[in-house]
């Protein structure tokens, strides 16, 4: 897409052009916007977009540009990454990063890396919030019903970050596109108060004005009556005239032109376009029809590897084309002046021809050494035939396209294997690649029949041993455990097994039998027999993979201490090797898990920092899983605000919840509970029913979903609870007195509200059970957290103040401020029925306070209730109860994030300040624009200078 500021002719638009000047100087002073260009081909979006933006590098502004391409549309992020020019600038460090990130070939052996795709997004993102942290940026991308999906979800998150940046987030489209993905991105232009400008074709009058100011005369009245049919379209206003003109069909005269003869209907403007191809000579026409094979945009040195030709004999007829107005300059590259030229010269190819052409131009653009995109792009538009040349090409390709674009190269591999014969030497290598890739994407059905066709014919011990590990994973992730179960017993019974293949089947075995079917002896068993055989092999993912087992087993025994002692070996192991991407963060993930049992929190949180460290560096697995666990971390410590925005980062793209390619389900249950479980608490009954509509959809198959949706068992209680029905509330904690219920499911932090609501209908003896079962798990393990539960439990049932004084004492030292609050609460309780109004009355004030700092609304109102009834009123000392607006709204690292803003710092600087990831700053900031009213980071700063920082005594 040519820069803005073109010279052409122009008429019409004022008032879109008004809009467009206008908000690009509202993003000059800070306030970004996202604006949506729609209208039919040729109506002039492309020369909207170029006058509107003008004038924006006067204003300080970064301009930046493309347009989406109808034959690169399948390859992720494609139109983005011209937008940005990565790559462009072999200087640029940052952009040089993320080229490598795209290029890179799978590092594991197992295919278990990070997703460019995702990585990549991240730094774009990441890109644009640093370069608007120093200057106005204006991205505009046209043709945008082209455009990749990865491309519309980046936009679609640039559009969330231009609420908060100076991004003036520009996008032009065609209507009617039937693509779902292109219909929600233009949704939330409109959800998140964007602008939409409609262009219909020009009114009379303006195509009067376009016609004189093509013909530099004014246009008479039979002129006028024939260019009618163009219903105001420029582009074919354009072109009719420019062919009535080399047709010599126009007659000027004194300043006026008219038809030279009476004339039929004006041609269509295909016909019209097809007329002034005509005009050319034939070798320029074939020419541009090769060049049309390469897209709407391509590079001179392509097309001269297609013809096979030096470049230098091409500058005469691209001249003659560029004079013909066909192609134009666009920087680096030539490009058709318009897509429809470019299509027309397309379909002029007979199909057969162009299947051919487009398979000649593949095999020209690999053996030139051309990038594999680029080779793909050309094999997908033609039936792939298994040449030799095709087959080897293929076979080199498959590892980068796998990484870069894993449906293309599925598509391309299918095609070629399917058309190999059955005893070809080279079916199955390719078939073996192709179930990588479908491994790969989840494409479990299409994967599990390419790997028993494998397994049927192949006499490869090595290819024989991967397939039977992703067919027994690929059983475990679609709930079949059984066949899972069996399929991995058959192949550890194989012999001939080679390198490290039995011991990574038998990890796959370990986790079938942990996750999948909670047997903790089988598992110890496992995983013994794994770690033993990883060492016998030196294969760390092995290694890693029984270390992860075996904390399973012992978190499942609750002897966490043993779990964190494997946890520091496997992560001692791996150092600092980028193989196993996805295994480290695993680790580091259940390390936190553990330190939380261990109440050791300033651990966890080190831990938690340690990890998005390493995600942010990109060499880890994508960060979202970071997201859930720092929930679940803030949520105990009482930063519900954080809580929310870690949940509400996740659930940016939950396609990165994955945990060695498995849709780690388990987690998505948790970020809905937690979600879920946060609105109850604050009375926000629409959000907290939309969770856990969210959270009850989704199946639970395995031991680990059932160990990890306590969180949405706990908030469905709750909400009957608020609605006034505590027995039901009640009854959904029944299998938690269970002590077989669940493996290393946390019941310990559930059974006091248990036993608090049992007392309170009158249920002793569930309480009893409820404190027995608390007990039971307390006493199996060393947790401090479980003898505290204990304690609550005890002083519940007992009616001991002391006790529960006690316990919340231990609270307040390791941080955990909503058991702190519970607990105060239920020491409240038991002083009153005691008749100890004072010691009561105390208890209260500071739960209410504790409550208030939480917002959570429902638990005043019962603390407030539940005393009045022992006649104990906290009257003028009540706690006030948390504002919803305002700089008293924002929670302390919302606060900390403010004054950051306010000191200029972009998004990924103050997360790297405070140890949270991007996405996570730009949620706060979000959330403080929302609290504060306010539209720009310029307002939070002129906010922020109004409450100045409290100085810190030293």
């Amino acid at each position: 897409m040519p820069q803005p500021g073109s010279a052409e002719v122009f008429v019409g638009r004022d008032a879109e052009v008004a809009a467009l000047r206008r908000m690009v100087a509202d993003a000059a002073a800070g306030q970004g916007r996202v604006v949506w260009v729609e209208g039919e081909p040729g109506v002039g979006k492309s020369t909207l977009l170029r006058t509107g933006l003008a004038g924006a590098s006067e204003l300080g502004c970064r301009i930046f540009s493309a347009a989406a391409d109808e034959v690169g549309q399948r390859f992720p992020l494609q139109v983005m990454l011209e937008c940005l020019r990565i790559g462009a600038d072999a200087g640029d460090g940052g952009r040089a990063q993320m080229t490598d990130v795209l290029r890179a070939e799978l590092r594991s052996d197992m295919g278990w890396a990070s997703d460019p795709v995702v990585a990549a997004s991240e730094r774009l993102v990441a890109r644009v919030d640093e370069l608007c942290a120093t200057s106005t940026v204006v991205m505009a991308v046209d043709d945008l019903q082209w455009a990749d999906e990865a491309s519309l979800l980046l936009w679609h998150r640039l559009g969330r970050l231009a609420n908060q940046v100076p991004l003036l987030l520009v996008g032009a489209c065609r209507p009617g596109s039937r693509r779902p993905e292109l219909a929600k991105v233009r949704r939330q232009v409109l959800a998140r108060n964007g602008a939409v400008l409609r262009l219909r074709g020009l009114s009379e009058a303006e195509s009067t004005e376009l016609l004189a100011a093509l013909l530099g005369a004014v246009p008479g009245p039979e002129l006028r009556r024939f260019v009618d049919h163009t219903a105001g379209n420029p582009l074919y206003l354009r072109e009719l005239t420019e062919a009535l003109v080399r047709e010599q069909a126009v007659r000027v005269d004194a300043g006026r032109a008219e038809m030279a003869a009476p004339a039929d209907a004006a041609p269509s403007l295909a016909s019209v376009i097809a007329r002034r191809l005509d005009f050319l000579s034939p070798d320029v026409r074939q020419l541009l029809r090769t060049a049309a094979l390469l897209g709407n945009e391509f590079a001179v040195t392509d097309l001269a590897t297609i013809l096979e030709r030096p470049p230098a004999d091409l500058v005469t007829h691209v001249q003659d084309a560029v004079a013909a107005e066909v192609l134009v300059d666009a920087g680096e590259r030539l490009a058709f002046r318009h897509p429809l030229l470019r299509r027309e010269l397309y379909r002029s190819i007979p199909v057969p021809a162009r299947v051919a052409a487009h398979r000649h131009a593949a095999q020209q653009l690999a053996e030139a050494g051309a990038p594999v995109e680029r080779v793909a792009e050309q094999l997908l538009e033609a039936p792939a035939t298994a040449g030799e040349w095709l087959v080897e090409w293929l076979a080199q390709a498959a590892p980068t396209l796998t990484y870069r674009a894993p449906q293309i190269v599925a598509e391309l591999l299918t095609r070629v294997v399917e058309d190999l014969p059955s005893g070809d030497p080279n079916r199955e290598a390719l078939a073996a690649d192709l179930v990588s890739v479908l491994f790969r994407t989840e494409r479990d059905a299409e994967a599990e029949r390419w790997t028993r066709e494998v397994l049927k014919t192949t006499i490869d011990p090595e290819r024989a041993a991967r397939m039977r590990w992703c067919l027994g994973y690929i059983l475990f992730r679609t709930g079949r455990l059984d066949e899972a179960r069996a399929e991995t017993r058959a192949a550890l019974a194989d012999p001939t097994l080679p390198g490290p293949w039995p011991g990574r089947l038998q990890s796959l075995k370990a986790t079938i039998l942990g996750c999948g079917f909670g047997d903790v002896a089988a598992t110890e068993a496992a995983a013994l027999r794994t770690l033993e055989l990883g060492e016998q092999a030196a294969d760390l993912f092995t290694v890693g993979q029984a270390m992860s087992s075996f904390f399973f087993v012992h978190a499942a025994r609750r002897d966490y201490r043993a779990a964190l002692s494997v946890l520091d070996r496997g992560l001692a192991l791996l150092g600092g090797a980028q193989d196993h991407g996805d295994l480290r963060p695993k680790l580091l993930d259940e390390r936190i898990f553990t330190l939380h049992n261990l109440d050791r929190l300033e651990e966890a949180e080190t831990t938690l920092r340690t990890a998005r460290r390493l995600a942010e560096e990109g060499g880890e697995a994508p960060a979202t899983r970071l997201h859930v666990s720092a929930a679940v971390h803030y949520f105990w410590l009482g930063r519900w605000e954080d809580a929310l925005a870690e949940i509400t980062a996740a659930a940016d793209n939950l396609a990165e919840l994955t945990s060695f390619g498995l849709r780690a389900r388990w987690q998505i249950l948790l970020m809905h509970g937690v979600a879920a479980f946060i609105h109850g608490h604050r009375e926000d009954h629409k959000a907290a029913t939309a969770q856990l509509r969210l959270g009850h959809g989704q199946p639970m198959t395995s031991a680990a979903d059932l160990d990890n949706c306590d969180f949405l068992v706990a908030a469905a209680a709750l909400a009957a609870e608020n609605e006034g029905r505590p027995a039901a509330a009640l009854a959904m904690f029944a299998p938690y007195l269970d002590p077989t219920h669940g493996q290393t499911l946390l019941k310990h932090q559930w059974l006091p509200g248990v036993v608090r609501l049992a007392l309170e209908l009158g249920d002793v003896d569930v309480a009893r059970t409820a404190t027995r079962t608390c007990e039971a798990e307390a006493a199996v393990g060393a947790s401090p957290r479980a003898s505290a539960a204990v304690d609550r439990c005890r002083g519940l049932l007992d009616g001991d103040p002391e006790l529960l004084l006690a316990t919340a004492e231990h609270y307040r030292a390791v941080g955990r401020v909503f058991e702190l609050a519970q607990t105060v609460e239920d020491a409240a309780v038991v002083h009153a029925r005691a008749g100890h109004a004072a010691a009561a009355r105390a208890s209260l004030a500071e739960a209410t306070q504790l409550y208030s700092e939480l917002g959570a609304a429902w638990d005043l109102r019962r603390a407030e209730e539940k005393m009045r009834g022992y006649g104990i009123r906290l009257g003028t000392r009540a706690a006030r109860r948390r504002p919803t607006s305002g700089w008293e709204a924002l929670s302390a690292t919302e606060l900390t994030v403010a004054y950051l803003v306010a000191e200029a710092r972009s998004n990924p600087e103050i997360a790297g300040m405070l140890f949270l990831s991007r996405r996570t700053v730009q949620t706060h900031v979000s959330h403080i624009l929302t609290k504060l009213g306010a539209r720009s980071r310029v307002e939070i700063a002129k906010e922020a200078l109004r409450h100045p920082r409290p100085v810190t005594p030293e």
